[in-house]
């Protein structure tokens, strides 16, 4: 079958290795090392460096590359981004005024929502070229979220007690035990109707649309092995921050690099510098959290570990609301990447 290569966003090679890579690679280290990830279930100091500070928090600061850091986009939505990060805290104030546990609730349900439509977003850029109906383009979206829905519900079902996005408990524990059956079979009907479906277009137009169908496997792969197949914490942590984080920052790389207006060098000298941003930045918001709030790895942050964390419940509903910040903007503003699709300084063309 012949590849359309304007079905890429840049560079194929480039794109492999940034988004379509980090899916599959994860399920296969643990695949290949399952004794260690099955006798290692909890997420280690080291793991936590790697894994949450240099790659989860770290892809939330490349935010700023895309938006505050781009002078047209931010003179363009300049009042947008500015009143976004301000409603975001005044109402992580008063949810976790009303109650600490219903703030980590909303918070995790945000961030489910947002790495469901990360990979929805992902699908409709590589679909971006394809002339098809509006049946097709359904059945792709169908598609997508059937691949992240099911896990995420499976997760409600059997595992609220086992893993948790932020803190124990905070996604609801559905008693339904009868419609595991019945969920599976839609799954795999779904995926199913998607794959008979591909086939038949490939045949008809000798093409084959490579990254769109490498985001759609490998969030069926990474999904259902991160939540479905594999149970431990470490597991699904690598599986979900690896797949969610390293595409995120790959895709702020390439646009930086096709947008010639942009200030910051994004050719191969700036890796580093890009790098040390963003490990800077979350290095010192992860310094506040243990410092403030969790004291959980002074060994990383050996600053003030004689004082004690916070208490006060006024001082938490400030300091917690406002160390989120970056995390919960950074979740309203991607949207508007998938959303800007006609202003050529917001996203790739």
């Amino acid at each position: 079958m012949i590849q359309n290569k304007s079905n890429w966003l840049v560079s194929p090679g480039k794109e492999t290795v940034l988004i379509l890579l980090p899916l599959f690679l994860p399920v296969l280290l643990v695949f290949v090392f399952q004794n260690y990830f099955d006798t290692h279930t909890e997420v280690t100091m080291l793991w936590w460096l790697v894994l949450i500070l240099m790659v989860d928090v770290s892809h939330v600061y490349s935010t700023l590359f895309r938006f505050y850091w781009e002078p047209a986009t931010f003179q363009k939505y300049k009042s947008l981004l500015i009143l976004i990060p301000v409603c975001c805290f005044v109402v992580g104030v008063a949810l976790h005024l009303i109650s600490s546990f219903l703030f980590w609730r909303v918070l995790a349900y945000a961030a489910l929502f947002h790495f469901v439509r990360q990979q929805y977003g992902f699908l409709r850029l590589y679909s971006r070229t394809e002339n098809t109906s509006k049946i097709i383009r359904w059945i792709d979206g169908l598609a997508i979220y059937n691949a992240t829905l099911y896990p995420v519900i499976y997760w409600h079902l059997h595992l609220t007690d086992s893993l948790s996005w932020f803190v124990p408990h905070d996604f609801i524990s559905l008693q339904l035990p009868q419609a595991d059956t019945l969920l599976f079979a839609l799954y795999g009907l779904l995926f199913l109707i998607y794959l008979i479906k591909e086939i038949y277009l490939s045949v008809v137009s000798s093409a084959v649309n490579i990254p769109k169908n490498g985001i759609m496997i490998g969030t069926y792969v990474s999904w259902y092995a991160g939540i479905v197949f594999f149970h431990g914490d470490l597991a699904f942590t690598l599986m979900n921050v690896v797949s969610h984080g390293i595409p995120y920052m790959g895709l702020i790389w390439l646009y930086g690099e096709k947008k010639r207006s942009s200030h910051f060098s994004f050719g191969l000298k700036g890796v580093a510098l890009f790098i040390l941003i963003l490990f800077f930045l979350s290095y010192f918001e992860e310094s506040l959290w243990d410092v403030l709030v969790w004291k959980d790895h002074m060994a990383l942050f050996p600053f003030f570990t004689f004082s004690n964390p916070l208490t006060n419940s006024w001082a938490l509903s400030l300091v917690v609301p406002l160390l989120v910040l970056p995390q919960v903007t950074h979740y309203v503003l991607d949207g508007f990447i998938w959303r800007f699709s006609k202003d050529s300084t917001a996203r790739l063309n």
